[in-house]
């Protein structure tokens, strides 16, 4: 279908607020954080109450930021990595998303500071987002949270941390991870499937900055094979159920909807759902995108289906 009217107003106000000459990445990250905040992030859902929290990881500290929806304990739990192509985001940039997650599906949400490349390369980021789901694990119980209810969810590259980190609690057999909701993920460093082409300009994410934060994240070009920074190159049988939303004009829609079919070719109940008409982004700029308020509320009903209550 055509690209969404309301899309199409919102490019053109991205567009606008960029700069066109070239930055280093801690000037992108810059950039990218205060537009994130400053024009995605203007709704406060209000809940019951919000905690920032500093955990002990593998790498040194985490910074984490817990979500309670309301009063009632044992709840589940949501552990939430933001997008950011792993250069740039932080607790701020996706505040609004996990607030209202948080609120519709009624779980704890937990959302991850993890460290970000240049400065820290694969798999840096893959064993700190697996911090934080094992922490959860051990200490979740003091915070009124279902331990055996723990599903992990992210955008673009929080969505490949979400599984790969679903894939090292399967082969750990940890068990801790009981669902995962990949929201236009990124799961192949090496994809050449058509969408990446189709849609790698104009589309607000676009095929060159896709290599440029590859190249930012890996150490060499051996890392793009690793199943952690490429899940699709994983053995897919017995993981965690899955959501996979992808967008039509995504360049990444490809291999998203390739991962949900190998994950249910393999056995693994997975749902991949596309919504015609959006961009990659398009959860995060629910605040302008109806659609992108109708997918939270999608995520959040499969949250509450998963786990029954």
């Amino acid at each position: 279908m055509p690209l969404d009217p309301q899309v199409k107003d919102l490019l053109t106000k991205i567009n606008s607020l960029l700069p066109t000459t070239p930055l280093t990445p801690q000037e992108f990250r810059k950039v990218r954080n205060e537009l994130f905040v400053n024009l995605f992030n203007k709704e406060k859902v209000e809940l019951n109450d919000i905690r920032n929290m500093t955990i002990s990881g593998s790498n040194g500290d985490i910074k984490i930021r817990l979500y309670f929806p309301s009063l009632k304990e044992n709840l589940p739990a949501v552990v939430y990595y933001h997008g950011g192509g792993f250069v740039y985001g932080n607790l701020d940039t996706h505040d609004s998303v996990c607030r209202l997650i948080s609120k519709l599906s009624n779980t704890i949400v937990v959302s991850v500071d993890y460290r970000l490349a240049p400065e820290h390369k694969f798999p840096t980021q893959v064993y700190e987002a697996y911090d934080v789901v094992k922490w959860l694990a051990n200490n979740g119980g003091k915070l009124s949270i279902d331990t055996s209810k723990i599903a992990v969810a992210g955008d673009s590259a929080g969505g490949n941390l979400s599984a790969a980190v679903s894939i090292l609690d399967r082969d750990n057999k940890d068990n801790i991870v009981k669902y995962q909701v990949l929201i236009y993920p990124v799961v192949n460093m090496l994809d050449s499937s058509p969408s990446i082409y189709n849609y790698g300009d104009g589309y607000f994410l676009t095929y060159e900055r896709i290599l440029w934060y590859n190249k930012q994240y890996v150490k060499d070009d051996n890392d793009y094979y690793n199943p952690l920074a490429s899940p699709v190159f994983a053995n897919p049988h017995n993981l965690p159920p899955a959501l996979v939303i992808t967008a039509e004009y995504d360049p990444l829609r490809d291999q998203g909807e390739i991962y949900a079919h190998k994950l249910k070719m393999s056995g693994v109940k997975a749902i991949s759902l596309r919504y015609n008409g959006m961009i990659h982004g398009f959860v995060s700029f629910y605040e302008y995108l109806d659609v992108g308020r109708e997918a939270i509320h999608h995520i959040a009903s499969s949250i509450k289906k998963i786990f029954n209550y």
